[in-house]
């Protein structure tokens, strides 16, 4: 019987049903100018992962540019491991979405997951499926190949090794890397700088930009570092892996596309908060 990842999302985060997630994402593509499509980019880039309904557009537009590309795989680089855990990697042969199942790459996967000293990904988690709707509209021939990286410098070490088994199979792939930014307020356990305003520019303006600013130039060591020590990403390990593939690839820079967050679609008069980017090397 073939092994399929079922859904374990409740669709608060993304719809139920293919004509509702067709819906929502032709939405998310009108939100942007038409001038934006006409920049090429071919390598990857970072996305967030919470529910659609708060950064399911940045994600979209992110893909949207990387889908001129048409790969033949779209690796995903998911997170929620702290320094220090075990890199997980998904052997399922398909992926359940509303749109259809996703094929994986299990001969791929499975050569990683033996050679790299990963751990099946079998337990619930939001930086991969969330993306997986989106895989599968703007990159509808393709397989993929879903990870999730520790916020440490194994990272670093891992990214190097996985794109060259990638590059043994494969001529045309994107890397997503999964991860939202800062997760401010009482609900997150971390207010250093209060409630209200002062806050918000903080996360925004410090926080935040101290970890785009590092993405965009390609810092991927500083990156792991910074994060760790501000607690700017809850998925730190995953754009780190993406940045040290998009040099080897020649990337010299990022671009930030868009930025917002959580309070700017809902306000919380208690003052807890995330931030979401979207950047594309």
């Amino acid at each position: 019987m073939k092994k399929i990842r079922r859904r374990q999302l409740p669709s608060g985060w993304y719809p139920a049903s293919e004509r509702e997630t067709l819906k929502e994402i032709e939405g998310f593509k009108k939100i942007y100018q038409n001038s934006l499509l006409s920049q090429k980019y071919s390598i990857g880039g970072i996305v967030p992962h919470a529910g659609w309904y708060f950064s399911g557009e940045v994600a979209a537009v992110v893909m949207e540019l990387l889908s001129r590309r048409q790969p033949e795989v779209v690796i995903i680089y998911g997170g929620h491991l702290p320094e220090g855990d075990q890199p997980l990697i998904t052997l399922a042969e398909s992926m359940e979405t509303p749109l259809g199942d996703l094929e994986n790459d299990t001969g791929l996967a499975a050569e990683i997951f033996e050679k790299f000293d990963f751990a099946e990904d079998v337990f619930p988690d939001n930086t991969v499926e969330i993306q997986l709707p989106l895989v599968k509209y703007f990159f509808p021939g393709a397989k993929v190949l879903c990870l999730r990286l520790p916020a440490s410098l194994e990272s670093l070490r891992l990214a190097p090794l996985i794109l060259e088994k990638v590059k043994k199979y494969y001529s045309k792939y994107i890397f997503l890397a999964s991860t939202d930014l800062t997760h401010y307020g009482p609900n997150y356990d971390f207010s250093p700088k209060g409630t209200g305003k002062k806050a918000l520019d903080w996360v925004k303006e410090v926080n935040d930009k101290g970890f785009i600013d590092l993405a965009v130039a390609l810092k991927a060591k500083e990156l792991i570092e910074y994060a760790n020590r501000s607690g700017s990403a809850c998925s730190a390990g995953a754009a780190a892996g993406l940045i040290v593939t998009a040099k080897q690839l020649g990337a010299v820079s990022g671009k930030l596309l868009k930025y917002k967050t959580s309070y700017e679609v809902m306000p919380d008069a208690e003052g807890s908060f995330v931030g979401y980017a979207g950047i594309l090397f």
